[in-house]
């Protein structure tokens, strides 16, 4: 008798703990099924680390939606092969006036954010490049600048002053050498940063009006004497780069210049995340200052567009959940700025950053110009194109075939 009573007290017990475990899983699978994942495509892969401290606290707020972001390399030219098979992520970076941009608004690919109310908390110059047909289907949320990093105990040591004119740039680069010093490091191995150089000459000579005229087939690059005097200045400056330019990649230029092997960095103030990562004291040793290309500083421009402008795909599946992060991010625009080390689209934002103040005059005073390949026909397919082009020419530095190479992109993407 007592061995019944205890066999059933047991598989009651039993029964009871199969019910609370199946309760339990049900409550996991159901709570599970209230999480909306989106995918945040986005092509900066030194900002993997700040978005991933703004998603921790956008998921924090938000519990029931999770972010997933997604970073790979070449990541435009992916995004743009996603977009022709149809597999667009939640939200993703786009940049205004670009091709690529013009053809998916028009095409109904991006979702309208032109009433939102975070629109009103960008700087209105910047966010109006991106209406097209009275509308906007992206957002800015941080600019890009392009200058000059240099090494301050190289200059002290040289005497050197920081350069504001194009004469008293290659006078610096020129003492520099005779010194014994690197003046100009360089990681022209990767394609795109031949022309993140080279695209500073470019802006310099030529405006919006001059993109618009040469995609309708009205200019002629050979023979044109901005052209080659544009070309000349970038031989000018690549004899003064360290002797393996052509074989040292991005990643290497970087620790190169961290590690104070040259005096002087051509580049986006992108990389400034990436550099004090590697040199813990950057901020103490190294400034900025605007690429002086022309004898005129009052002329010199920085180029500077939107490097982190967001859109939504028109087709998602969770475009609330989408804008709600899109809407986050702008708010959280000062601690992006100040993680980032970027300038900011968005009004009442405060740049902090010791580094980035060499440039700051620049980009409030308006000399700053867009990048020029954002008014290119053929967007990325382009950019690309122009990338390898621009790795020729420093290799064999034959200005006429440049020229010639660089007239015949042009004229392919034409419609």
């Amino acid at each position: 008798m007592k061995k019944i009573i205890l066999l059933t007290l047991l598989s009651i017990a039993l029964l009871t703990g199969c019910g609370d475990s199946d309760a339990d899983s049900n409550e996991t699978a159901s709570n599970n099924s209230d999480v909306t994942t989106i995918e945040f495509f986005q092509v900066k892969p030194e900002a993997v680390q700040t978005f991933n401290e703004l998603i921790e606290k956008f998921e924090g707020e938000y519990p029931n939606i999770k972010v997933e972001q997604n970073t790979v390399p070449d990541g435009m030219t992916v995004l743009k092969t996603r977009f022709s098979a149809n597999d667009i992520p939640d939200v993703f970076i786009t940049y205004p006036v670009e091709a690529d941009y013009v053809l998916r608004a028009n095409n109904d690919y991006l979702l309208d954010i032109t009433d939102e109310p975070f629109i009103e908390k960008v700087n209105k110059e910047i966010q109006d490049r991106y209406i097209e047909n009275d509308r906007m289907y992206g957002v800015a949320l941080s600019l890009n600048a392009n200058g000059v990093l240099y090494n301050k105990e190289i200059f002290e040591k040289h005497g050197v002053e920081v350069p504001e004119s194009w004469d008293e740039l290659l006078t610096v680069m020129e003492t520099l050498q005779e010194a014994g010093e690197v003046p100009v490091i360089m990681g022209n191995q990767n394609p795109d940063q031949t022309s993140i150089f080279n695209l500073n000459f470019i802006a310099q000579e030529f405006d919006a009006d001059y993109w618009e005229s040469l995609n309708a087939g009205n200019e002629t690059i050979v023979g044109d004497p901005r052209w080659e005097k544009a070309a000349q200045k970038m031989l000018d400056v690549l004899q003064y780069a360290q002797d393996d330019h052509m074989g040292t990649d991005y990643d290497q230029g970087n620790t190169m210049f961290a590690n104070g092997d040259g005096a002087m960095y051509f580049m986006g103030a992108w990389v400034l995340p990436t550099l004090r990562e590697m040199n813990p004291n950057f901020d103490n040793e190294f400034g900025y200052f605007p690429f002086p290309q022309t004898n005129n500083p009052g002329e010199n421009i920085t180029i500077s567009g939107v490097d982190v402008g967001l859109s939504i795909a028109a087709n998602t599946e969770y475009p609330e959940e989408s804008l709600k992060f899109v809407e986050f991010l702008i708010d959280e625009a000062q601690t992006f700025a100040d993680l980032d080390g970027s300038f900011s689209a968005v009004e009442g934002v405060e740049i902090s950053d010791s580094i980035l103040q060499g440039l700051l005059p620049q980009i409030e005073s308006g000399q700053v110009a867009n990048w020029p390949n954002h008014y290119w026909a053929g967007g990325t397919a382009a950019e690309a194109d122009f990338r390898s082009h621009s790795q020729n020419f420093f290799i064999h530095q034959d200005i006429n075939q440049f020229l010639q190479d660089i007239e015949e992109m042009f004229a392919s993407y034409r419609q």
